[in-house]
């Protein structure tokens, strides 16, 4: 019987190249060998875990020093334009305002303008002349000639 023979409704044979058992059994050994796989680091990583924790030192006997640090809390501005404009007038009125900073030793906070206008009535302030220190080389005296 040839191939034209034989009535349609037979359905052909599969192409004795493709082995679908081989197909099969090898995805089901790839399903099995990642299975295991997950399973021995899962087993992997709790030996590891319970070996850090045996390292771990051991608590202090303090009672307030084993308790939770409480996490600082976010500082954030609710209106951060409105803390500019606050800051800006404390910095105006800081900058253009008198007030002692120390009574006893006379020192005051005058304005800026009238700071400037001080320093160019007066001028600056001459600084001391530096001490002689003992490493310093010292100009040698003069010699009266005879």
């Amino acid at each position: 019987m040839t191939d034209h023979d034989r009535p349609q409704h037979e359905p052909a044979e599969f192409d004795s190249e493709i082995h679908v058992k081989g197909i099969f059994g090898a995805i089901a050994g790839l399903a099995l060998l990642v299975a295991l796989s997950f399973a021995a680091m899962i087993t992997f990583s709790k030996v590891l875990k319970s070996q850090s924790i045996a390292r771990d030192p051991a608590p202090l006997p303090v009672a307030e020093a084993n308790q939770p640090r409480p996490r600082p809390r976010a500082a954030l501005q609710a209106d951060p334009t409105a803390d500019m404009v606050k800051f800006a007038k404390e910095e105006e009125a800081a900058l253009t305002s008198y007030a002692w900073i120390d009574r006893t030793n006379g020192v005051v906070q005058i304005p800026v303008e009238r700071a400037l206008e001080i320093v160019a009535e007066r001028g600056l302030p001459v600084p001391p002349p530096l001490p002689d220190t003992p490493g310093q080389a010292q100009p040698a005296p003069a010699v009266e000639a005879k």
